[in-house]
């Protein structure tokens, strides 16, 4: 089984955290994203079609540069991931602290 899920961002949204619990990918559906993936040198500006392999255990930080930015994360199932590579996952999405951006009126 497969799993698709799909956002919409608006260019006012601060940029979302996401901890990617195991192979995904990521790709744009409508408008434009900017996307940050930790360790990674550069920012990508992904435009609609663009679309991005993430590797498990990655951080990445995700921003919409228009309005109604559309992008979906899809994933194959979790068959095949150890009991132990999951709890790896899903204790690094919660011991990661949250920060808020803010922005200047």
């Amino acid at each position: 089984m497969r799993e698709i899920r799909t956002f919409e961002l608006d260019r006012r949204d601060a940029p979302t955290r996401w901890v990617i619990d195991r192979p995904q990918t990521l790709r744009v559906t409508r408008g434009q994203i900017w996307l940050t993936i930790e360790g990674e040198a550069d920012d990508f500006w992904l435009d609609a079609g663009a679309a991005v392999e993430l590797k498990p255990y990655t951080m990445i930080w995700v921003s919409g540069t228009a309005d109604a930015s559309w992008f979906s994360l899809a994933s194959d199932s979790t068959r095949g991931y150890s009991l132990a590579e999951i709890a790896r996952a899903w204790f690094a999405r919660r011991a990661q602290p949250t920060t808020i951006a803010t922005r200047e009126a």
